[in-house]
């Protein structure tokens, strides 16, 4: 009776199940049985490819369910699977299944992660945490398994015990290399050098720790490859004349930005865009800078039933040459669309862009903008430094100084990093934290200490600066740069960059 009533459910299973995930090659189902919850995930069958693919490599439901009964008898903590299921039909559509052991109550690895991030809060586990994720990825190497798609996603914590959730990426040769960078890249936002560090000692090939992350450039890439195009984060917009890209949500928002918790539909621009199109035309707008170069606008829209500051830059073409070179690398507001991304993607704070939009005629661009949500707080060049706390202050040049050594270890170079084109951003928890409001001026090419020394000549100007900030700048950019009392600045081959940087001597007071 009981086979009886697991057929008859799974039957009914789009009536009585909840559909948690779609990504169209795989679903996954949870539904109740005998009163313990359980997980299915149904792999639907495809085309002749597929075919093909379930040829050479069998069903992957399958393979999903050996790869879990291996897991359980590694010792390594992970659902258990229930059943194998060829041939399932849900809703009309053939398939193979698996069914899983629900592990509740528990929270997916990377939303606990990001819940601390996102409230400016330590996470109070984070040692044991970053302890039992070594274990058991190493008992993964020693049960001679490997594991393609090491992500916090892929991770589950119930009770202060993680478990492996996914096995589809489970394999018999062992452990790769590829495998810890993947490991280590996914996990770069919450870890600290000193757990990189462990990680690599215990699970690495061997030697120092690699400077960069081989594996870290495709998955930029292939993010980035989405911010063009239609899918869960980014949509594409169709307003008369005018088309562009939008944003749609953030998988993990940030804690700088209230609009990456927002979750935003072509609808609800299709909506805002005639009172927007209409402020710019009229001039509605307050005019933060405006030139033969363009225009720089600061006001309010309404989007999803709430008024959002922006900041809409719309450039003109100041010189004849400009109508040539854009052809082919695109106008300023796309290439600022995909810069902020290139920055927001590699955990670099700056002005969250919600949308660009492109006039065209017979196929060359003729107009166009881009709006950014507005980030609140003085620039870094008009804020008021001894109205900080001297511990606040030394934080904040501290932390500007680190935001500039990772764009350069990055193999970026900013141009133009002067002191207002940096918001400082008054965070209750964390303290001022500067933002990035212009990244046009970021480059991919690797000058030495180009960022840290424009920011240093323009804060020259500002009455309040002092020695001690720079130096403070200085040593967030370069913690291990020992002291020079008696030069200006110092040598490049002992910048631990290999930068030049200018020490905070009399010379470099401010008037």
């Amino acid at each position: 009776m009981a086979q009886t009533s697991l057929e008859q459910l799974l039957r009914d299973l789009p009536r009585v199940g909840t559909l948690v995930k779609d990504r169209g090659y795989r679903q996954v189902w949870r539904f109740e049985y005998e009163g313990q919850e359980h997980y299915l995930k149904f792999y639907p069958r495809g085309g002749v490819r597929d075919r093909w693919r379930r040829r050479l490599r069998g069903s992957p439901a399958r393979r999903e369910f050996e790869r879990l009964i291996l897991l359980q008898k590694a010792g390594i903590p992970s659902p258990r699977g229930v059943a194998c299921l060829m041939g399932l039909r849900i809703a009309g559509r053939k398939g193979d299944a698996v069914i899983l052991r629900a592990i509740e109550p528990a929270v997916q690895l990377d939303n606990y992660l990001s819940g601390f991030a996102l409230n400016g809060e330590p996470v109070p586990n984070h040692q044991e945490l970053a302890e039992q994720l070594c274990s058991l990825v190493y008992k993964l190497g020693r049960a001679r398994l490997g594991h393609a798609d090491l992500h916090p996603g892929n991770f589950l914590l119930r009770d202060g015990m993680l478990y492996l959730l996914d096995a589809y990426a489970v394999r018999k040769s062992g452990m790769r290399p590829r495998d810890i960078f993947q490991l280590g890249h996914s996990f770069s936002r919450f870890a600290t050098t000193t757990d990189l560090l462990r990680g690599w000692y215990r699970l690495g090939t061997g030697g120092a720790l690699p400077e960069r992350n081989p594996v870290s450039p495709s998955r930029w890439r292939a993010f980035l490859e989405k911010t063009a195009g239609e899918n869960r984060y980014f949509g594409k917009l169709n307003l008369g004349a005018w088309d562009g890209t939008f944003f749609k949500s953030a998988k993990n928002p940030r804690r700088w930005s209230s609009v990456s918790r927002m979750s935003i539909t072509e609808a609800d621009w299709q909506q805002a865009w005639p009172e927007l199109i209409e402020s710019i035309e009229q001039d509605r707008f307050t005019v933060v800078k405006r030139s033969r170069s363009g225009d720089v606008l600061a006001g309010e829209i309404n989007l999803c039933d709430r008024t959002l500051p922006v900041v809409i830059k719309r450039p003109r073409r100041r010189y004849w040459y400009r109508y040539f070179n854009e052809i082919g690398r695109g106008a300023r507001p796309r290439r600022a669309w995909f810069k902020s991304w290139k920055m927001i993607v590699r955990n670099v704070p700056c002005a969250w862009p919600l949308m660009f939009v492109e006039k065209r005629q017979l196929g060359y661009v003729i107009d166009t903008f881009i709006v950014f949500e507005r980030v609140p707080g003085p620039t870094l060049a008009g804020i008021d430094l001894d109205a900080l706390a001297p511990a606040a202050r030394d934080m904040l040049f501290r932390r500007t100084g680190r935001l500039l050594r990772r764009i350069d270890r990055l193999g970026f170079s900013h141009f133009d990093a002067k002191a207002s084109n940096w918001i400082v951003l008054d965070d209750e928890k964390l303290g001022p934290t500067p933002v990035l409001i212009d990244i046009d001026g970021i480059r991919h090419r690797r000058w030495i200490a180009l960022g840290i020394r424009r920011l240093l000549r323009s804060l020259r100007s500002h009455s309040q600066y002092t020695p001690d900030d720079s130096l403070a700048l200085c040593r967030g950019y370069a913690p291990c740069v020992p002291l020079q009392q008696d030069e200006e600045e110092v040598p490049a081959e002992r910048a631990g960059e290999g930068s030049n940087l200018e020490e905070p001597t009399a010379a470099n007071k401010p008037a």
